[in-house]
């Protein structure tokens, strides 16, 4: 009898060792199949950028605000990419997605019909809304995804920072202070509602990512990269363009307000980043601390 419960035992201690190893390989497997969506993105996203930079540029430095564009544009799909592998939306922000959405809408109705915001050379003909149409098709269908498909994985709870209370102070700000690159009142009120829509559509994010802390997933890390040096090119652009805001006799107070917005949006990753290159170094999965509130 003895015998017979040490061969059941046994039976039970291979059945678990063998289960453990077959989770250990799924959970490789998983990150394995994580590595090749992100590569495959990114080679894809090269050779396009090679064709645009190609054919539809004059290889102007304003090249580099049509990459942010692009870059945008990737950081999206990865998203994309993963709920559409995982099927599930859990590490996501709808808040974020919305105030993306409306940050996007703001700033085609500007790029769309006006010219003074747009990059110089070519790639601002069609090639910068374009890659703004194609963002935006994509957060909408997250939003679907979050909200319909897989609203049973959307976490509600921690996402619950307050954004939309920032609108009517960022409607106000573009009110008393907008350039005039568009040379009306209304196109470039609303290209600057945009800029500062776009300056604080990220902290619904950052702020669920660093409240549940703990590891994050590679998709959702990529995303936040991809932002990063996003609007990393916008800053450059700016930085570089920013004196025509305003003619010489003039105190170039919207210039600097650009400035100082793009200057924001690269602070308020900065935190996010540290923890992405640390995790790059060491070639591990990427973890932030948890924050209680």
């Amino acid at each position: 009898m003895s015998t017979i419960v040490q061969a059941m035992e046994a039976v039970i201690h291979a059945a678990k060792n063998l289960a453990g190893k077959r989770q250990d390989q799924l959970a490789c497997s998983s990150k394995q199949s994580d590595r090749v969506v992100t590569y495959t993105a990114y080679v894809v996203f090269v050779l396009c950028s090679l064709v645009v930079a190609h054919q539809f540029t004059d290889h102007d430095f304003s090249l580099v605000l049509t990459t942010s564009a692009g870059v945008q544009c990737l950081g999206f799909f990865l998203l994309s990419m993963k709920v559409k592998k995982q099927k599930s939306c859990a590490g996501l922000s709808s808040k974020t997605l919305e105030m993306y959405t409306l940050f996007l809408i703001t700033r085609l109705t500007s790029t769309l019909f006006k010219n003074g915001y747009l990059p110089v050379d070519r790639s601002g003909d069609w090639v910068y809304q374009v890659a703004d149409i194609g963002t935006l098709l994509v957060v909408l269908r997250l939003l679907y995804s979050m909200h319909r498909t897989h609203a049973d994985t959307y976490d509600k709870e921690n996402d619950s920072l307050k954004v939309f209370n920032f609108l009517p102070a960022c409607a106000l700000l573009a009110v008393c202070i907008h350039g005039n690159l568009n040379n009306s009142w209304f196109f470039d009120v609303v290209w600057t509602f945009s800029m500062y829509l776009d300056t604080i559509s990220m902290l619904p994010q950052l702020w669920l990512m660093m409240k549940k802390g703990g590891e994050v997933e590679a998709l959702t890390s990529h995303f936040v990269a991809c932002l990063f040096v996003s609007r990393a090119c916008s800053f450059a652009f700016w930085f570089y363009g920013y004196v025509e805001i305003a003619p010489k006799s003039q105190h170039n107070t919207a210039g600097l307000m650009i400035i100082l917005a793009h200057s924001l949006q690269l602070l308020l990753c900065a935190d996010f980043m540290y923890y992405y290159v640390k995790s790059l170094i060491k070639q591990d999965s990427m973890s932030l601390p948890s924050i209680d509130v």
